[in-house]
């Protein structure tokens, strides 16, 4: 069984992290950045997942409109850039986040978002799912994918739109395009990018409780891709987003299959329990750098632990990892570049967010505990999907 003792000391830590990127008016999103506006969705998903709800409702006006304005902003500062909305992932990412803050904090239906949804919506959802590659399984296509749900849901659920005739045609042309391996695109063996790009389209699913989705056989593939300590990234010390996509198969599989994995969804939360950092907060992974060469003995053992297409995207990122310029790691959410083992709000809510569905899925009476999102997406939880 889980340590329940331990589950609750790295939920304390983990809420002071929070209290100490809040600077009255946002949050940095490490100790070291600038307060972002994905940065405030991180803090607020991360603030609901456990219970502190009080301090979100006191606060609920004032950041329910900078969540509106600094989206606004960034809308038009896309437009400016020239990008297509319809697929430029930052802006999608931060409207998907933004929707799932506002409806943490009961705003959504006093303001939908009318005008980021309306000009998205694409009648055309054969076009839309061939232009992003989703079922070939490119790169970031999941993702794609589930911005185009999450829009089409949106506008039936909020704006009174009748899309239902589209999210059920998106169901079907990806449930009919599923691969051997529960996925999506044409592989001869399992890969990490598999299942963490189509990680994304099982969101969609849960949510709709879709009929006749292999969950039981795709999690035993996501299984397989496990290392010694339970981490499920092409590199050691696994990844917020990689741990977290692969426990999320894995835990919303039947209580059948569940019971199949519980040692190594023990030892995947034992592993991530021992990584938090001092400050309360969780870093992308502790075995990157520094590049000495107890790290490149680890990162090896990491290849040679594995076959097929796994092995050759873990040998790919030795290489690739080993460069200077991947000393940091750069995203969209902010201007300043993060180290690998630096703490940061979108790491820590997806470790807390692992802890949670794995904490659950073994003690399902646990669910009280945790604050998931009422809404499609990355943060939702169908607490009656293993006992289906």
């Amino acid at each position: 069984m889980l340590d329940q003792d331990s589950i609750y000391i790295a939920r304390e830590r983990y809420k002071n992290f929070i209290n100490l990127l809040d600077n009255g008016n946002n949050f940095n999103f490490t100790l070291n950045s600038e307060a972002t506006e994905f940065s405030r969705c991180f803090a607020i998903f991360g603030l609901h997942l456990i219970g502190e709800t009080s301090k979100l409702s006191l606060r609920s006006n004032k950041l329910s409109s900078d969540i509106r304005k600094d989206l606004d902003l960034y809308k038009a500062k896309r437009q400016k850039l020239e990008f297509s909305l319809r697929q430029d992932k930052p802006y999608l990412q931060l409207l998907a986040f933004s929707l799932s803050a506002l409806s943490i904090l009961g705003k959504l239906k006093e303001d939908p978002l009318e005008d980021h949804i309306v000009g998205l919506i694409s009648n055309n959802i054969e076009d839309s799912i061939e232009k992003i590659e989703s079922l070939a399984g490119r790169p970031q296509s999941g993702n794609q994918s589930m911005f185009i749900m999450i829009i089409l849901y949106h506008a039936h659920a909020y704006l009174d739109l009748d899309t239902l005739p589209l999210i059920q045609k998106w169901q079907k042309i990806h449930l009919d395009a599923i691969n051997k391996f529960g996925f999506w695109g044409s592989f001869d063996s399992m890969s990490h990018l598999q299942f963490q790009n189509g990680y994304h389209q099982y969101e969609i699913f849960d949510y709709f409780q879709t009929k006749n989705v292999p969950w039981d056989s795709a999690s035993s593939f996501v299984a397989n891709l496990a290392d010694d300590d339970g981490h499920f990234a092409p590199y050691p010390g696994g990844g917020g987003c990689y741990d977290y996509d692969a426990i999320y198969l894995l835990t919303c599989s039947s209580s059948q299959s569940i019971n199949k994995h519980t040692k190594l969804l023990l030892k995947t939360a034992k592993s991530i329990l021992s990584e938090q950092n001092s400050d309360g907060g969780f870093c992308e992974s502790k075995k990157i750098r520094p590049r000495n060469l107890e790290n490149i003995i680890k990162a090896i053992k990491h290849v040679n632990s594995s076959t097929g297409l796994a092995r050759i995207e873990r040998l790919r990122q030795l290489i690739t990892l080993l460069r200077i310029k991947h000393n940091s790691i750069n995203t969209h959410w902010s201007v300043y570049s993060r180290g690998w083992g630096e703490s940061d709000l979108w790491d820590s809510w997806f470790r807390m967010l692992t802890i949670a569905r794995i904490d659950i899925a073994l003690n399902p009476t646990n669910h009280l505990n945790w604050g998931f999102i009422n809404y499609p997406g990355i943060g939702y939880h169908s607490i009656n999907r293993q006992n289906q």
